[in-house]
């Protein structure tokens, strides 16, 4: 125990100073260090969520559904956008700060006997140590259920160190091939690894081959698989304001979102499949209803301001920038973007930009705080391989990048800033 709590700078400090990825991917290091803590993740039920898109949107949609059961809620997702104490909700309300802080400095003691104890040079990663601060946290906060979204993958994610008694599969894409393998299938067989035997399964959109490949997987665990669009379905029309959800057990009506992207409706009608499997029957129509239409979720397709429109979202995969695409055609028709871009690295920028290259008339080409982010001159290059399209400028400061693109807009133009979550992230800050 320390004598006292940490600054943010120090813990910020010291969690950043802690390594991104170990050596070698497993649940050694995680499961020492929760069993150093006590075990806290045995103290109440859990609902694990993987998948490729979706994860973050479908936890908070979960965790208020069963908030309006009457249920105490635990949330971790992740990624942050101005705090890290953002990870770990309950009851849908983020940590404060100097709850954070307190949770860190109590268990740095236990994280540094951890690692006396690995193998030479061997260190818990920085994920490693916020997964089990939050299962702490949920401990502390006397949480009835956890909903918990996986980092990376999911058989050998750290969160893979609780026991779920449902599980979520959201949707499956190309993301981590190095860890998680080359093909779709790989990929697939890495995050369904987290369904145990007998365990109840809620699945979104996934395509025919990856369907019967899930169907048989489960099959070998005796494990309950239910998919949107079999068992449970969404019907709505998508220029439509309302939608139903036709779910395993009930039918839920005039359902409406606050967040925006029809997508969001996919995510929903899975978080309302999963809170039927874990509450074994209907839920309440009214309840869900309010549930749904009181949930925010930072960072996608959010509204930062009127005059001009501006939208931030964190799509950083072709699938997520698909999906974000289509549902700004649908929600603004003929409106044209003035697009403010950064794309880490390690994503695939040619797929992303070949879905939002023809929509814009202007796209500014910058550059997040993140180490992996492309140069601002690298992602131009990469947009101009998609072919003739929008003017393309670069200015590697973001904060000046959307001032350039707020001055340009007209009144038919929408200001669109997206590609990654840490550009989203460095500009709250500038703005906050």
């Amino acid at each position: 125990m320390s004598g006292r709590c940490a600054s943010p700078e120090e813990v910020w400090g010291y969690i950043e100073g802690l390594e991104r990825l170990g050596m070698k991917l497993g649940l050694e290091r995680i499961t020492r260090l929760v069993k150093a803590l006590g075990s806290p993740q045995k103290a109440y039920r859990t609902i694990h969520v993987v998948g490729t898109n979706g994860k973050s949107s479908t936890a908070r949609f979960l965790s208020a559904l069963l908030e309006a059961r009457g249920l105490t809620v635990g949330a971790y997702v992740s990624p942050h956008l101005l705090s890290l104490a953002e990870r770990q909700m309950v009851d849908s309300v983020p940590s404060s700060e100097t709850e954070f802080c307190e949770l860190v400095d109590r268990i740095r003691p236990v994280v540094a006997k951890v690692e006396h104890g690995l193998g030479r040079g061997e260190r818990l990663t920085q994920f490693e140590v916020l997964t089990a601060a939050a299962l702490l946290y949920f401990k502390e906060r006397a949480c009835d259920v956890a909903v918990v979204e996986a980092g990376l993958g999911g058989r050998l994610d750290a969160t893979s160190v609780i026991s779920s008694d449902v599980q979520v599969i959201t949707s499956i894409g190309r993301e981590h091939t190095e860890l998680l393998g080359e093909t779709l299938s790989e990929i697939l067989a890495e995050k369904a690894a987290v369904i145990p035997s007998k365990g109840r399964v809620a699945v979104g959109m996934l395509d025919k081959e990856l369907k019967a490949e899930l169907k048989v997987s489960c099959a070998a665990r005796q494990a309950a698989c239910y998919f949107l669009g079999e068992q449970f379905a969404v019907l709505a029309d998508p220029k439509a304001e309302s939608f139903e959800v036709f779910g395993i057990y009930g039918c839920y009506t005039d359902l409406r979102l606050k967040v925006l992207g029809t997508y969001q409706r996919a995510n929903a009608a899975v978080a309302i499949a999963a809170a039927e499997l874990f509450s074994g029957g209907e839920l309440d129509d009214d309840a869900v209803r309010a549930a749904l239409g009181s949930t925010t979720v930072p960072g996608r397709l959010e509204v930062i301001s009127a005059q001009p429109l501006c939208i931030f979202d964190g799509s950083h995969n072709p699938p997520g920038m698909a999906e974000t695409m289509l549902s700004l055609q649908q929600m603004l028709e003929r409106r044209r973007l003035i697009a403010v871009v950064s794309v880490l690295r390690d994503k695939e920028a040619l797929e992303m930009m070949r879905s939002l290259v023809p929509a814009c008339d202007i796209i500014f080409a910058t550059q997040s705080s993140s180490p992996r982010a492309l140069a601002a001159e690298e992602l131009a290059a990469i947009i101009a391989k998609v072919g003739k399209g929008p003017e393309v400028f670069i200015d590697p400061d973001p904060r000046s990048a959307m001032a350039s693109a707020y001055g340009l807009a007209t009144s038919n133009q929408v200001v669109l800033v997206t590609g990654s979550f840490t550009l989203i992230s460095d500009l709250k800050r500038e703005l906050k």
